[in-house]
This record gives C-alpha cells, structure tokens and sequence, in this order.
C-alpha cells in the first residue's frame, strides 16, 4: 500500500502527530528533502517554495484569527493584475508584530476581519481563511506602484457584485492615507458609475471644458420602460457613446443584442457611436477630440 501523500506545508507538531520523530525530521533536512520554510514549519519537498506554500507557512505562524488578505486573495477571487505587486504573500494577524518571514508578510489587524474559508475543493487554496474582497483589493492597492491595474481590480469586482462601492469606502477610509491614493481614484471613478475599466478610462478622458457634462451607465426610457442603458448619454444632444463594441463580448448573442440596442435607439432618435476598449486606449486624446468633434456636429444637427 503507497504512503499517503504528505501536505507540502507542514508544522513540526503536525509531523509529529503523523508519526515522524525529531530525529526522522532532522534527517529529512540534512537529506535536503525537506525544507526548513520558518520556526516550526517545513516544506515537505525539495523544489522551491510557491506562493502558496508561503501562505500556508504565514497561518501556521500567526495562528488562529489569521487571514489570507492582498494580491493572492483577490485572485482567489479571479480578480487582480497577473504578476503580484509585492513577492511576498500578506497575513493579517490579530496579535504579534509587522515583520516579514520568508516570503511572508504578517500584518497585524486591529479591526475586526471579516473573512470566509475557501472551499475544501479549491485547487488553489484550500480550506484557509480569507479577507473579504473589499479589505483585500484595499490591501493590494496599497503595495500596487500604478494606477491601471487598480482601477481594472475594483471596476471588476463591482461589475461581478463582490463586493460593493460602500463597503470599498469603508475599507479607504480605515486604510493608511499614504498609499491609498490609487484607490481613492478608482472609488471615484465607480461612484460616477463606471461599471468597467473600459468605461473609467473613458471617462476620465471625457471630463474637459470642451465636451458637455454627461451621464454614465444611465437608462433610456421609452413610455416608463428602460429601451436601453446608455454606457455614456448626452441626454439634451440624444447622444449615445457605447463601449460594449463587440471586441468585449463572449460572443455572437451578445454582439447581436448590442446591434439591437443600437436600431432602438436610432429609432427613436438617438445618435449612437460604438468605440472598442483598445481605440479609446490607443488613441486617447485623440480619441477624445473625435467625440467632441462629434457632439459639436450633433448640437448643429438639432439646432438646424
């Protein structure tokens, strides 16, 4: 009968309790198969530690109350740049100190944390303990050196409801000022109603004297039913800017229901113009000189 398959990440008590001795254990790391990760805790294999060995290593360290918070929890969550800001894994602790072991960093937590266990079947992590979306994409912010990768984490996790808009203010006004300027800015960006990083970018490169004030994701009523939700309206010129274009779909349904969305609105009189994501952020200014261009012709159209 084959020997059960050891945990990569195992406490000494833990080894202990699975019948290996100190002197089996001390035996294990002269061989070099096994690791010495902190005090305490091994990594039951040679090869190089992982990130999320190192998240293991961080709770068995702190103890019980530790969360799995940053980078690795939000994409837990399939939220999160691909690359991580920092090279080390983030605990929060409810006692101890600010230090960093290995490739962790524990950080104590004095507020309350408000965390769930991952499911035994995650393929990732299994069965820890993890912050809630809105103290982790805080957290991420924190260590991220650019303003891209956070607006997209927080325009994400409102678009897929993880969390929502005041439970991220609640976390920006408990975080550190210093650092946390990312973060105000992308909670400015959802609180005007962008729903995507498409849409904030967009935005933000639309907010000039030149170009009229405008309303974000706002619904267009025919008869008190919505006909549509505009991604950007200019309600007086009926002006429509859609962002939807079919370079962001999953697919033919969707583009086909985007077709449709646009002949109801040139139906009842709108004037619609579809960007694709990748021209409003090749093009920028440029991009945005067209548009005002656009509407400046659209405000000679009516008054004509």
């Amino acid at each position: 009968m084959p020997a059960p398959v050891l945990p990569r990440v195992l406490t000494v008590a833990g080894a202990r309790r699975l019948g290996f001795t100190t002197a089996r254990v001390r035996t294990e790391l002269r061989r070099g198969r096994w690791q010495r990760l902190a005090t305490g805790v091994l990594l039951t294999r040679p090869d190089e530690p992982t990130r999320e060995d190192w998240a293991y290593t961080g709770l068995a360290i702190a103890g019980p109350g530790a969360a799995l918070s940053g980078w690795d929890a939000v994409r837990l969550r399939g939220l999160g740049a691909r690359r991580p800001p920092t090279d080390a894994v983030l605990i929060l602790t409810e006692h101890g100190k600010n230090r960093l072991v290995g490739g962790v960093h524990l950080r104590p937590s004095p507020r309350p944390q408000h965390a769930t266990v991952t499911s035994p079947l995650n393929d990732v992590l299994p069965n820890i303990l993890v912050t809630h979306t809105a103290r982790a994409i805080a957290d991420t912010a924190l260590d991220h050196l650019a303003f891209t990768p956070v607006r997209a984490m927080v325009t994400q996790a409102i678009q897929r409801r993880l969390c929502t808009v005041s439970e991220l203010a609640r976390e920006l006004a408990a975080t550190p000022r210093n650092g946390s300027g990312f973060l105000r800015r992308a909670l400015v960006d959802v609180e005007n109603g962008a729903e995507s990083i498409a849409e904030a970018e967009a935005v933000e490169l639309l907010r000039r004297p030149d170009i009229p004030p405008f309303e974000v994701n706002a619904p267009i009523r025919d008869g008190g039913r919505i006909v549509a939700i505009a991604d950007v309206l200019w309600r007086k010129l009926r002006a429509v800017l859609e962002i939807d274009s079919r370079e962001y779909h999953l697919g033919e349904a969707e583009w086909k229901a985007t077709m449709r969305r646009h002949n109801a609105l040139t139906r009842r009189g709108f004037a619609v113009a579809h960007y694709a994501p990748s021209e409003i952020r090749g093009r920028r200014k440029e991009w945005a000189d067209e548009v005002a261009h656009w509407l400046r012709a659209r405000a000679r159209e009516l008054s004509a």
